[in-house]
């Protein structure tokens, strides 16, 4: 256990986990805490923890650890194993779900579209209020517009070849 603090406490690795949390809280409404799990577990060697590994290494309660692993199962992100001879479950990052959890988020946008443009036809000729809705509404069409293509060359161009 020595020899894991020692490579998951360094300053530098701590200060990219809590730029990442911070990042998920800004952009996903992410508890700091579970995007701490989350960046850790993208960057841990080995790539599986336990919960109680996971408490020690982010200095976080278990019950903070527990509740907020459950969140990212939730999410599809990360995965709980378990294995033969342990007691404890093994959790990690699921990386090749990230485009699905993106393509979920970017699907809401197109229901943003949608809703836009029910509210344009409610207020339809209604001068000011139209134009702030019309605005709004015309950079999501244009948004939800791109997103298929954006998806197919997603798909054709494949995973970036990994480089170490």
């Amino acid at each position: 256990m020595a020899e894991y603090a020692q490579r998951t406490d360094r300053p530098a690795m701590s200060e990219w986990i809590e730029q990442m949390a911070a990042h998920f809280e800004a952009t996903e409404a992410m508890p700091l805490i579970a995007g701490r799990i989350l960046a850790f577990l993208l960057i841990c060697d080995p790539p599986e923890r336990t919960a109680a590994e996971l408490s020690h290494a982010l200095s976080a309660s278990t019950g903070s650890v527990s509740t907020n692993v459950r969140l990212l199962m939730r999410l599809g992100i990360i995965s709980r194993t378990t294995r033969q001879g342990r007691e404890a479950a093994l959790y990690r990052v699921e990386e090749d779900r990230w485009p699905h959890l993106v393509r979920h988020r970017m699907q809401r946008v197109t229901e943003l579209e949608e809703l836009t443009e029910a509210g344009l036809r409610m207020f339809s000729g209604q001068g000011e209020r139209a134009r702030r809705l019309r605005t709004v509404h015309e950079f999501y069409r244009w948004l939800s517009g791109e997103m298929p293509e954006l998806w197919k060359r997603w798909e054709r161009e494949g995973r970036p070849k990994l480089r170490f």
